[in-house]
């Protein structure tokens, strides 16, 4: 079964994220927990009820986002192959991905290991996500540039992801510089995690815009020992269990 609304899936991992961080600010107020100052995403994780729903969407969000991060290499791995592109792109794509997964597994160290439970790992977490997160959208950024795709301009695209790249490369190194003084001002590193948080965010927008042309068709389950199996659909995707072998003629790699 293909799957052609493929683009509103970023879309909803936007809004989702952002609904995320309303909730728990909404709750807070609610329960007097909110500090005077503004808070770093991690405060919401101190408190009930802020605590319990920051932990379980923050799940739900990384859990997308992985899904996300899948299409985008399927995206890419299809687009190379098909295009005959040297495979070292492939390549390139798929220790993107691990960058990825890295990024979204120190992430979810720091939201399911809070400070309050174990020393350390929430501000490792944190800081090394972010910076894993940096190098994906960078890459992604200059990978996505190589489509050629007749349907899109790629480049606003790609300079609007270079832009949010700058912007999120530029917030994490303030943050980083100015928790380095003697006397760090919390609440401007807390704007600053804010807005890598939103930046984020918005590059999800540009993948929006990026999947409307894209039809995704899942990974299907063979059974060898059904009689309908094909050997072939393990030498090409092209080739489903439903399909009829064509002519050695006729065999291509997508």
């Amino acid at each position: 079964m293909a799957i052609i609304n493929i683009w509103l899936f970023p879309i909803f991992i936007a809004i989702y994220s952002i609904l995320t961080l309303l909730i728990c600010v909404i709750l807070s107020i609610n329960s007097h927990h909110f500090p005077a100052n503004w808070p770093f995403l991690s405060d919401f994780t101190k408190f009930q009820p802020a605590k319990n729903a920051y932990t379980i969407m923050s799940n739900h969000i990384l859990l997308f986002l992985l899904i996300w991060m899948y299409l985008k290499h399927r995206e890419l791995k299809s687009y190379f192959r098909q295009a005959n592109q040297s495979i070292y792109y492939e390549k390139i794509s798929w220790a993107n991905l691990l960058i990825g997964i890295c990024a979204i597994s120190c992430y979810q160290l720091a939201v399911n290991f809070p400070a309050t439970k174990v020393a350390y790992f929430e501000l490792f977490g944190n800081r090394i996500s972010l910076c894993l997160g940096l190098i994906y959208i960078w890459i992604h950024s200059f990978l996505s540039l190589n489509v050629r795709d007749e349907n899109l301009n790629n480049l606003p695209i790609f300079l609007m992801r270079i832009c949010l790249g700058s912007v999120v490369l530029s917030f994490l190194a303030a943050m980083i510089q100015a928790n380095k003084l003697a006397k760090p001002n919390q609440t401007l590193c807390a704007i600053y995690e804010w807005c890598c948080y939103f930046s984020f965010a918005m590059f999800l927008l540009t993948d929006s815009y990026e999947f409307r042309f894209m039809v995704f068709r899942p990974p299907k389950l063979i059974i060898r020992g059904c009689s309908g199996y094909n050997p072939r659909v393990f030498e090409s995707t092209d080739v489903s269990e439903e399909d009829e072998i064509p002519n050695m003629s006729q065999r291509f790699v997508m």
